[in-house]
């Protein structure tokens, strides 16, 4: 297996012009969702802001609320933006914008964006949407895409933060829910409309259209999609859209640095004009291109017949340039080879490994660890806390690097270190309480604590009881300490 460098432009690799642009995507984001010590921070680096502009501060959820608030509802967020007005914050910020020469049209979206999306969600939504990995690395994601053009980045990652929470709703819905939830929706015989839904969605996990399995020579999982298993109309496009993003959600677990991209292969082995359809064509692009930048390390177009060439010409004009150059077309195992070692290629791809797909049904007790509200919402609180400190650190981080500020730049860096270390254990505890349980979780490729297993040797046997006791300790730290402050 080749060894995975930390190419230029991603963290542990920045250019000093890089890691400025890093900088001034964070200051836009921390000049609307207001961090610990970030009017301070920012006021001398943006000059349409006034030392003077108090912006409203978001509440910490409640511990004894069942609901945190990666799970409100949308009719408790749309209560709560209700009650609270920001025009003048978001006029500041859009003056800010406005002299640092963004477009009337990216301007407009701007506006659309932030009038749907609170302070606090936007903060949040960037922790919550990194999950296990750094933040950092997630607003790099929308650097490297937009050619670190820090405007448009900006937009491209309040497009993405409104769709997840306020479209998909990733979190508070699809991950929480997962595929037990689709399977108690498809047996819901007083809800027929329901049930074909549920049934829509695991249908497509059972006949294995799309599977994940092992690595590529740079160590990305390895995502294959049987295209001659597509049926439009089969499912619903919602269903399809929240199958499609399932699955890179569930991927996206898989990834830890330096490793942030993974290679998916169309195998497009008897296809035919009956499996077209373009809409899913389209939300795949979406995903990334906004949704999940700079998530794709190669896509193969495998084995394609010769009636997806004019398909194809289509198709190419919708995709952003450099993420064509990622597209490669395939013929033969000697082909895909050139990106898979052979003994990691599936049999009916013509490599040596001989595993064959099989969906393992949820277990109706598999997610009991999610009623633990007290537990959830204490990790949850111990994850705001440490978010709190990361965006005040990265606020000292910015300031002390216009400052030139030599030692401030090292001891506000060494925290974010620290922080981020926090978070990414943080989550792992938090996991099991937030998110479903899925068929990498029981296939044993997502272990205990994160660890991943990209070739397990059995299937994962979940033990709710054992997370639970492994948690009481740290949980209970965790509330005292809050307690106390």
């Amino acid at each position: 297996m080749e060894m995975h460098r930390v190419s230029s432009g991603f963290w542990g690799n920045l250019s000093s012009q890089q890691e400025e642009r890093l900088q001034q995507l964070w200051a836009l984001i921390l000049q609307f969702g207001e961090a610990p010590a970030v009017s301070s921070i920012l006021d001398p680096i943006s000059p349409v802001s006034s030392p003077g502009d108090v912006q409203p501060k978001a509440s910490s959820p409640s511990l004894r609320s069942r609901n945190s608030f990666i799970f409100r509802t949308e009719s408790n967020l749309s209560r709560r933006n209700s009650s609270i007005a920001y025009p003048p914050h978001h006029a500041r910020l859009i003056d800010n914008l406005r002299s640092r020469g963004m477009s009337t049209s990216d301007i407009k979206t701007a506006r659309k964006c932030l009038a749907s999306l609170t302070p606090e969600e936007v903060r949040f939504g960037i922790i919550t949407a990194a999950k296990h990995d750094r933040p950092d690395a997630y607003l790099l994601r929308f650097l490297r895409f937009a050619k670190w053009d820090v405007n448009k980045a900006f937009i491209r990652l309040l497009n993405s933060l409104r769709w997840r929470m306020k479209d998909m709703h990733v979190d508070s819905q699809l991950l929480s829910k997962g595929e037990l939830h689709a399977l108690e929706l498809s047996q819901r015989a007083l809800d027929p409309e329901a049930a074909e839904e549920g049934e829509a969605f695991l249908d497509q996990l059972r006949m294995g259209k799309c599977y994940v399995r092992g690595v590529d020579r740079m160590n990305r999982p390895v995502c294959v999609i049987r295209v001659r298993l597509h049926q439009p109309g089969a499912q619903s496009e919602v269903v399809l859209n929240q199958f499609i993003t399932h699955i890179i959600e569930s991927v996206k677990l898989l990834l830890s640095p330096p490793v942030e991209t993974a290679t998916v292969i169309f195998d497009m082995t008897g296809f035919s004009l009956a499996n077209m359809e373009y809409a899913p064509v389209k939300f795949i692009i979406r995903c990334f291109e906004t949704y999940y930048p700079e998530s794709l390390g190669v896509l193969l177009l495998h084995n394609s017949p010769k009636i997806f060439s004019s398909i194809w010409k289509v198709i190419k004009g919708w995709i952003d340039p450099e993420l064509v150059k990622k597209i490669h077309f395939t013929r033969s195992v000697d082909d895909i080879e050139q990106f898979i070692a052979r003994e990691h290629i599936v049999s009916e791809l013509g490599g040596d490994d001989d595993w064959e797909y099989e969906y393992t049904e949820p277990d109706p007790e598999e997610n009991e660890i999610m009623d633990d509200y007290m537990t959830r919402n204490v990790l949850f609180a111990e994850r705001q806390g440490i978010a709190d400190e990361f965006l005040a650190a990265t606020s000292q981080w910015i300031a002390s690097s216009r400052a030139k500020d030599s030692l401030g730049v090292s001891e506000a860096s060494h925290y974010r270190e620290e922080t981020v270390e926090q978070l990414r254990t943080n989550y792992w505890r938090l996991d099991p309480y937030i998110r479903a349980r899925n068929c990498l979780d029981r296939a044993g490729i997502i272990q205990e604590g994160g660890k991943v297993e990209h070739y397990p040797s059995s299937k994962q046997v979940i033990q709710i009881q054992t997370a639970k006791i492994l948690q009481v300790e740290h949980v209970e730290r965790a509330r005292v300490k809050i307690v106390n402050v």
